[in-house]
């Protein structure tokens, strides 16, 4: 899936989810808004209706209605109280808008309940008609508060506000991880399928590099054979050039060979290998030639240390860079040391010979990359495609104190 589809795919929905919230958090707060109105409403109507009865009460007791609101606070929520007379005169009021009444027409129109803004918020206001306990008509004003209504819309927004940002956080923090995992499953993806064509293209190349080496073989064995008889019968002053023949033949023999062994799939048989042993056994084809030319040549590994692969080829791996190390070394050691880290087997081989240059190590790696007379440069390439073949690295580097450190990393465990 592209990158825009795959954005279209999770960000619309997201989108669909955030609006469907929105809709939803809309229609609560408007159902709150007009419940708590409601109750409101009814809650000032019933207090109307104590207010007037107690007035009404007042009044028929002589009370004058000048002095009528003073006798009671109203509820904790009222803001304003008033009385009047059958001529709207304001008989007795009191209010908390500082001198202020909102009961003249332009206030409330010909409305009996209305809703006025003040500084104080949202003001729910009723006007109710009665006639007193004197016998005459009076209109009692009673304002109460919503800002508890406010409070709550108020409340109810920032929980909404908090509550989307929380849910875009959520999904964009989902978003990013199923699109990175995305990401990383195409490039397994299109590692694996390139690793594939990769095999495949080597599978033919080696395929094609062994016929032609069959086909150059036997006309060479043949002719290897021709010399060596040529060699037999040729006079004295031919034959050093007759076996000069026979070794250039046979040092072609020996080029195809490793050239065919460097193009060949690596089988894999697999065992748990303890690593002293695999040290040991690849440094001894290597010890007479070592002592003859007096280069120490020590192998050093912990006891409880195992590698898991193919025997054969991790330790055609291990001589190949013993055998390096001991033709780079005229004076000193050759050390070949296994250790752990990490749960990783790694294993040093050193010398303190000549060293490598440092523009050749990028590229000694390389086949048919070598810097010896007569190399082939095919050792060190072989080395790396066993040690890759086992999901291990090897790579070199300069050793301060002179000569050449090879380190070997391998999946590796304890015995």
């Amino acid at each position: 899936m592209k990158r825009s589809g795959l954005l279209a795919f999770f960000l619309l929905p997201a989108a669909g989810v955030l609006a469907l919230f929105f809709v939803q958090s809309a229609l609560n707060r408007s159902f709150i808004r007009r419940s708590t109105e409601a109750l409101a409403r009814e809650q000032l109507a019933a207090s109307a209706r104590i207010l007037e009865s107690e007035a009404s009460r007042l009044l028929g007791a002589g009370v004058p209605a000048t002095e009528i609101i003073g006798r009671f606070a109203g509820p904790a929520d009222a803001y304003f109280l008033a009385l009047s007379g059958a001529d709207d005169t304001v008989l007795s009021w009191s209010s908390r808008f500082e001198g202020y009444l909102p009961i003249g027409k332009a206030d409330r129109g010909s409305q009996d309940e209305w809703i006025i803004e003040s500084p104080a918020g949202a003001i729910l206001s009723l006007r109710r008609p009665f006639r007193g306990g004197d016998g005459r008509s009076y209109t009692l004003y009673i304002g109460y508060s919503l800002a508890r209504l406010e409070e709550m819309q108020s409340y109810s927004r920032r929980s909404f506000l908090l509550l989307a940002a929380a849910m875009a956080a959520v999904g964009l923090l989902i978003l990013s991880g199923v699109y990175r995992l995305h990401r990383l499953t195409l490039a397994r993806a299109e590692e694996a399928m390139a690793e594939r064509k990769e095999k495949r293209r080597f599978q033919e190349l080696s395929g094609f590099s062994a016929g032609i080496a069959h086909e150059i073989k036997n006309p060479l064995n043949g002719l290897a054979l021709l010399l060596e008889t040529l060699e037999r019968r040729a006079p004295a002053e031919l034959a050093a050039d007759t076996a000069l023949g026979r070794a250039e033949v046979e040092r072609i023999a020996r080029i195809i060979d490793q050239f065919s062994s460097a193009a060949r799939p690596l089988e894999i048989r697999g065992e748990r290998i303890p690593a002293g042993p695999l040290l040991r056994e690849a440094a001894e084809p290597l010890a007479e030639e070592a002592a003859r030319r007096g280069i120490r040549l020590r192998t050093e590994a912990p006891g409880d240390l195992a590698v898991w692969g193919d025997r054969t080829l991790l330790l055609q791996a291990l001589f190949n860079l013993l055998r390096n190390a001991v033709e780079a070394t005229e004076t000193g050691a050759v050390e070949i040391r296994a250790g752990r880290r990490h749960g990783r087997l790694l294993i040093d081989v050193e010398d303190t010979g000549r060293g490598i240059p440092e523009a050749d190590l990028a590229r000694i790696f390389d086949p048919f990359a070598s810097n010896k007379p007569g190399g082939l440069g095919v050792g060190l390439f072989l080395t790396r495609k066993i040690i890759e073949a086992h999901d291990g690295t090897v790579a070199a580097e300069p050793r301060p104190e002179g000569g050449t450190r090879f380190r070997i990393d391998l999946p590796g465990g304890r015995t």
